[in-house]
């Protein structure tokens, strides 16, 4: 009887496989993300978190990253988190070493989560997107931003 059970339900295991846990693109080489960028004539985002941030966790978990693992900006954005107060660095995107948490003074980022738009040669577009926790409207704000940031680089495609 047990035999008889396993075999029926063994399938669904494949059928149905686990959610693999959703991860955010951590950065360490700007430059590379720039080129893709510049070739493809997108804007890079930039979501600046902090290691330990409850709101920037949130924010990745419940707005941000079912865009990102759904595929729904693909082709519109390159987009990659640093974390400013990890000891860590990062290739910019001129290929020199630099501190995350200078990454965060160079581009003015005080406040955690944000996002910063910038062209593939690390250029800011001077659009910007912080953590407000309403999510429900968070995929249409940070839609109008990328079209924004298209429009600032002459690309004439739009996400809906």
């Amino acid at each position: 009887m047990l035999l008889r059970l396993a075999t029926l339900f063994i399938p669904l295991f494949w059928l149905f496989p686990a959610q693999a846990d959703w991860q955010m693109n951590k950065v360490d080489n700007l430059q590379e993300v720039g080129e893709r960028a510049k070739a493809a004539n997108i804007p890079v985002v930039i979501f600046f978190s902090r290691v330990r941030c409850g709101a920037c966790d949130k924010l990745k978990e419940n707005a941000l990253l079912p865009l990102v693992e759904n595929g729904l900006l693909e082709g519109y954005i390159e987009i990659v988190e640093i974390e400013a107060n990890a000891k860590a660095q990062v290739l910019d995107f001129d290929g020199v070493a630099v501190p995350n948490s200078e990454m965060a003074a160079l581009y003015n980022v005080t406040t955690f989560p944000n996002m910063v738009f910038a062209d593939g040669t690390g250029d800011d577009l001077e659009i910007r997107m912080n953590n407000s926790g309403a999510y429900d409207f968070f995929a249409f704000y940070f839609k109008q931003r990328i079209n924004q940031a298209l429009a600032k680089l002459e690309n004439p495609k739009r996400i809906e």
